[in-house]
């Protein structure tokens, strides 16, 4: 099935159950404003609210009737569809704790469950929201848009907030950076630098595994933002940085 199918047959879903309207969210609108946007393999998609859940499984009761897939919910109500090379999330909603004292405070009175989630996430560059027809982008932080334009990285809440809010955020800044040739936004440097061991909340698995992909896509970037950061005292050295690490002795 191609991808513009899929996602008619997601929107008829849509429609026949009265789920809030999806969007999709993550990579794909940051990579289609940047025109990078190739192949689609990781598709993520949102409506904003619990209907999401709704969407998902009605999505894969129907699909899984006419096509081999594999469709998985997790703990926190995450769910996976997996079929031919397409992998599909249907978002979890995640909200950083507070987050609607916290979109008052920045003059954002009685925000929206997609507002919440969008400035939940982790970055600017992917809290941009596309239509299902790829055609309209949506910006609901006002930012990511201008970050994209500019090429900076930058956190949608202060960086304490969106940092600590989720383990492997800090790796993903190094890991972005490198992908996109982003800079790191000041405040965020600068907050990291001051808490250096933050990077150690992630799980192994992601540390060592960005890092890894990190360096492949540019050695010297990711080095000089280690350094920039105060990062090598709380990161596994890997052989593709060992040069680098021996060179701060």
């Amino acid at each position: 099935m191609k991808l513009r199918e899929f996602l008619n047959e997601i929107n008829a879903l849509h429609i026949q159950w009265e789920t809030s309207t999806p969007f999709v969210c993550g990579g794909t609108p940051r990579d289609k404003f940047l025109g990078k946007l190739k192949e689609i393999s990781d598709l993520d998609i949102t409506t904003g609210d619990k209907s999401i859940f709704t969407l998902a499984n009605i999505a894969a009761d129907n699909l899984g009737k006419k096509y081999n897939l594999t469709f998985e919910t997790k703990s926190d109500g995450h769910s996976t569809m997996l079929f031919g090379n397409l992998s599909v999330d249907f978002s979890s909603n995640f909200n950083v704790p507070n987050i609607s004292s916290i979109l008052n405070n920045m003059g954002i009175e009685n925000p929206t469950e997609l507002q919440k989630e969008m400035f939940s996430r982790d970055f600017t560059c992917n809290s941009l929201l596309c239509t299902f027809d790829l055609k309209n982008t949506l910006d609901p932080t006002k930012r990511g848009i201008k970050d994209l334009e500019n090429k900076i990285i930058d956190t949608c809440l202060s960086p304490h907030i969106t940092l600590m809010s989720h383990k492997n955020r800090v790796i993903r800044l190094i890991y972005l950076a490198t992908k996109l040739n982003f800079d790191i936004h000041p405040r965020v440097l600068s907050w990291v630098s001051e808490n250096p061991i933050s990077i150690q909340f992630a799980t192994p698995k992601s540390l060592i595994g960005k890092l890894v992909k990190s360096a492949e896509y540019n050695k010297d970037k990711t080095a000089h933002l280690l350094t920039k950061m105060n990062l090598w005292p709380y990161v596994p050295v890997i052989d593709e940085l060992m040069p680098y690490y021996k060179g701060k002795k």
